[in-house]
């Protein structure tokens, strides 16, 4: 009985070993270090492309009452402040401001003999009797009433003259600005969204260019008005400029809008948003010049080595640094690291040792433990969605 009784004992430690051997850990998402900093594989950081454009553009009129004799520039043309654009036909502008001074002059003789005929009645009034007396003081003071109006007209007409004059100038129209001539309205366009006539010229000005990007429904949490960002060459990605987002359009650009797989549905479709960045300078930069455009995370700034997000890092300085990285066989590991510098302005630690860019680590989520699978997608709780975005917020994660 005694041996059965340890037989039995054993037999039960065995089914509890196997019970725990047979514990399903919850699967764990992981990332690449790299990726968690906004790395691509090819090492640049996480960019959208941009287009140089103009910062202002001016609009040149055109009067339509007026004919124009000769178009001296072409849209893509470089002017100077200054520069003649175009000239109106003069011909009958002389014809409008010749009537108008044979009308002031007309005006004036009409105001001379007004004048003559109130000498005359005043000198036969002299002569006439009392009772026709009345009747010439009548008369006169309707000429003075007469001559008052036409010496009105008179300063109402040479103030026009005079602006028909300074208006029309010598019909040379001049570029107010330095720059390049956008486009021309040759044949009388109108906005097609509006109806309103589109402007006879427009030309934005030289030098004054910002950067215009797109971002769509996937990445536009990750780019934000007042963020700073890095505009890098796309043929040299050491030059940069440095800019901030000043506008994020809230409608979509439908021109950019794409859709996914070929198809056309409203599920697998994707709005693109226009965006602006405001340049500290523009030295170098042409206008339609292709760039790529980043959030600046102080990547340029950062020393050579490994700086990870500290949201990931675990543990202390007393009790050592840790991370839950995956190991060879797919399964969650607690992995020790070294921690060098801290930077407390961007809450990135650098590691020394331990981790490398293509290791993949998880979020230090409450509840991982060693030995966990590894999940093909991301955890979808809300505690770690909502932890994950503020530490992308405070920390750059891309």
């Amino acid at each position: 009985m005694k041996k059965q009784g340890i037989f039995i004992f054993i037999l039960i430690l065995v089914l509890m070993f196997v019970s725990g051997c047979g514990e399903t850990l919850p699967s764990v998402y992981v990332q690449s270090v790299n990726e968690i900093m906004g790395y691509s594989a090819a090492g640049e950081y996480n960019v959208c492309s941009g287009i140089v454009v103009a910062q202002n553009e001016t609009k040149i009129e055109r009067d339509a009452e007026r004919k124009i004799s000769e178009l001296k520039v072409e849209a893509g043309q470089n002017v100077s402040e200054g520069d003649v654009l175009f000239v109106y036909d003069m011909e009958e502008a002389k014809l409008t401001i010749d009537k108008a001074e044979l009308e002031l002059e007309q005006l004036k003789n009409s105001v001379t003999d007004i004048e003559e005929q109130i000498k005359e009645l005043e000198n036969e009034k002299k002569y006439a009797s009392s009772s026709d007396q009345l009747s010439y003081t009548i008369r006169i003071q309707t000429l003075e009433t007469d001559k008052l109006e036409a010496e009105y007209n008179i300063s109402v007409k040479e103030r026009e003259l005079e602006s028909m004059k300074t208006s029309i100038g010598d019909g040379e129209v001049r570029a107010p600005i330095s720059g390049k001539v956008k486009s021309i309205n040759e044949n009388g366009a109108v906005d097609e969204m509006t109806g309103a006539a589109l402007p006879y010229i427009v030309l934005i000005e030289e030098g004054a260019y910002r950067i215009k990007g797109t971002v769509n429904e996937l990445n536009r949490r990750d780019f934000f008005e007042g963020q700073s960002v890095i505009i890098r060459s796309r043929i040299d990605s050491e030059q940069t400029w440095h800019g901030m987002i000043e506008l994020i359009e809230s409608t979509p650009d439908e021109s950019q809008n794409n859709n996914n797989y070929g198809m056309s549905d409203e599920m697998t479709s994707s709005s693109s948003y226009p965006f602006y960045v405001q340049l500290e300078n523009t030295d170098d930069l042409l206008l339609g010049q292709h760039v790529y455009i980043e959030p600046d995370a102080g990547q340029n700034d950062v020393q050579s080595g490994l700086w990870l997000n500290a949201s990931y890092v675990a543990g202390s300085e007393e009790e050592g640094y840790y991370v839950w990285a995956a190991d060879k066989n797919d399964k969650i590991e607690k992995r020790e690291v070294v921690i060098g510098s801290i930077d407390e302005e961007m809450f990135l630690y650098e590691i020394v040792s331990g981790l490398t860019g293509t290791d993949r680590i998880a979020f230090p989520e409450e509840g991982i433990r060693e030995g966990a699978p590894i999940a093909e997608t991301p955890v979808a709780t809300e505690a770690y969605e909502e932890e994950y975005y503020d530490d992308a917020q405070v920390g750059g994660v891309g």
